[in-house]
């Protein structure tokens, strides 16, 4: 045979044939090694071409969760699962919500987590190493190029041989273009190729998501055995994720319109009520995009979309997911890759149906348990408890073999009923905890990002006999509030991780905090600042730079001549500049 029939049998990949895939992560890379070990099992030699996207990396360096589901694929693909990555393995995951908790076990053989951050690489990068090592001794070549977008561009017959036997996808990219047979998408759930991909493709819809790591000055921290999905801590944010590695901790928030101050000030809650150490240090802090539910249109003739780009759900914690969807890609291409029906029915009715049902469970199921508020952590035992049995490919929420996300939904949605029944017939009662640290006098906390002033206010303070505790980083302020009640804490607006006014909210908003009295302190002395501050909870407001006199009058009840001891509750107040413009800044 010679030319293009040399390359394809019917509308199979045959040998010869070149094949792209945009992105080379787990996704792209698992798919080159999938493709080349499949094809050679077929008899099929392939071109094929992995484009690494050329972005800057990922700061914040995810870990890896790896099932044994995972570590079967992997060693399927031709990857050596180093031991080492055994070194932090996990019994299960700890659900919370509204004051109640539930750990969900692991099967056996536990989560291992991946990770060699801060001292090497995050998990993510250390399982693509793998990933790419198998890919490449197999034959597949990664070029670090952007792709802008995919032509289909038949070649003319009156052109070369060369570019006919090529393919009739053209790959652009930086300014290159070549041909294919055939093109596969795995850029996962950050902002893809879209139309630009093939006309009719939409990727799997995302949601917003701020992730970020967390070290401890304590070099013996022993972390816990389990990994914790805090759900709903405020209304912003769906969930936050916290993860344990060997030496670090990885958080995750996750919701429609989550921000990394909301990241922040749930960390603090959470320091707050143990659920991380207290004394953490905030290393990196970015944004980033969680798939939330399956993509539509996922094939076109010759072109495919794979892992998170496809489908995919924040529950969604380990990679077996996006590495079965890679394999059942790769198979599907070399059985039907030219004609876009039989693609459609081998790869998406046949190959990955059930893995885009448990990405839409997955995503409705995250509205059912913000619903179901307290009953949320009951509803991933009730669902486990309907069975274990998961159908091919189907695997179950947050790296665990049960509850599958349609388990998980009906639950959740049962759940969520019962609570709004609930609410109907009682009033809502803030629980309260079962002990509550008494306020400590003359105790003070300072929270200002500005050294000078921090000093002067500290220094004026502490000229009355006054105990002063001043922060810089405002993440530790909700832990200290919580063990050390102090007399009342003066508030910066500007500070480098949350939005002083949404601290105040929180202090506010809870009930080991809410009878603090809070100051607030701005150079922004503009009318709407004020009425936030006081709308916030803020007991009163001092523009900057800070009246010392004002200040004290306003925290002791001393004037110039006279001392009285500040009342319980007063009414919020707010302080003009000093005429004399004497303060501190």
């Amino acid at each position: 045979m010679d030319g293009e029939g040399a390359l394809m049998s019917g509308s199979r990949l045959a040998s010869g044939s070149r094949v792209a895939i945009i992105g080379g992560g787990i996704a792209g890379a698992g798919m080159a090694a999938s493709l080349l070990f499949n094809g050679r099992a077929r008899g099929s030699a392939l071109d094929v071409r992995v484009y690494e996207r050329g972005d800057e990396p990922d700061r914040i360096a995810p870990p890896a969760v790896l099932t044994a589901e995972c570590r079967s694929r992997l060693a399927a693909l031709g990857c050596r699962v180093p031991p080492e990555w055994r070194a932090h393995e996990l019994r299960g995951v700890e659900i919370l919500a509204g004051g109640n908790r539930e750990v969900v076990p692991a099967s056996p053989g536990g989560l291992w987590v991946v990770d060699g951050w801060p001292h090497g690489q995050g998990g993510m990068a250390l399982v693509r190493e793998v990933l790419v090592g198998a890919a490449t001794a197999q034959g597949a070549r990664f070029i670090p190029r952007r792709v802008e977008r995919v032509e289909n561009q038949p070649a003319s017959p009156d052109a070369p041989a060369a570019v006919r036997k090529n393919g009739p996808l053209v790959v652009r990219a930086q300014g290159s273009g070549e041909r294919f047979h055939a093109v596969a998408l795995a850029t996962g759930s950050s902002p893809s190729l879209g139309e630009c991909f093939f006309e009719g493709f939409r990727p799997a819809p995302t949601v917003a998501a701020v992730q970020a790591r967390l070290r401890h000055a304590s070099p013996r921290l022993v972390m816990a055995p389990v990994a914790r999905l805090w759900l709903a801590p405020l209304p912003t944010v769906d969930g936050l994720l916290l993860l344990p590695g060997t030496h670090s901790v990885y958080a995750l928030a996750f919701g429609p319109a989550v921000t990394p101050a909301d990241l922040c000030q749930s960390l603090m809650m959470a320091a707050r009520d143990g659920l991380v150490e207290e004394g953490f240090e905030l290393m990196g802090l970015e944004t980033t995009r969680l798939p939330f539910g399956p993509g539509r249109t996922l094939v076109s003739p010759g072109q495919i979309a794979v892992g998170t780009a496809a489908f995919g759900h924040p529950l969604q914690l380990g990679l077996s997911e996006t590495l079965a969807s890679s394999s059942r890609a790769a198979v599907s291409l070399l059985d039907a890759g030219l004609e876009a029906s039989a693609l459609e029915r081998r790869y998406v009715r046949e190959g990955i149906a059930e893995l885009l049902e448990d990405s839409a469970a997955g995503a409705r199921s995250l509205a059912w348990l913000r619903r179901a508020g307290a009953r949320a952590p009951r509803a991933f035992v009730t669902a486990r408890g309907r069975g274990t049995t998961t159908g091919q490919g189907s695997n179950g929420v947050l790296g665990l073999a049960t509850p599958t996300p349609m388990a998980l939904l009906g639950s959740a949605r049962w759940a969520g009923l019962r609570e709004l029944l609930s609410s109907w017939m009682r009033t809502t009662m803030e629980p309260m905890p079962a002990t509550i640290p008494s306020l400590e006098p003359d105790l003070y906390y300072i929270v200002d990002d500005d050294p000078d002033a921090r000093e002067a206010m500290t220094q004026l303070l502490e000229s009355t006999g006054a105990r002063v505790v001043a922060f810089a980083d405002e993440l530790a302020l909700f832990c200290a509030v919580a063990r050390r009640p102090p007399t009342a804490i003066l508030l910066d607006v500007v500070l480098h991780w949350v939005d002083g006014l949404r601290l105040c909210e929180g202090l506010k908003q809870h009930p080991l905090t809410r009878d603090t009295r809070v100051v607030v302190m701005s150079g922004l002395n503009r009318p709407h600042v004020r009425q936030r501050a006081l709308d916030a909870g803020a007991e009163a407001f001092l523009p900057k730079p800070v009246d010392a006199e004002k200040l004290l009058r306003l925290l002791m009840g001393t004037g110039n001549d006279t001392y009285e001891k500040p009342r319980t509750h007063r009414e919020p107040t707010v302080y003009a500049p000093s005429p004399s413009g004497r303060g501190l800044g």
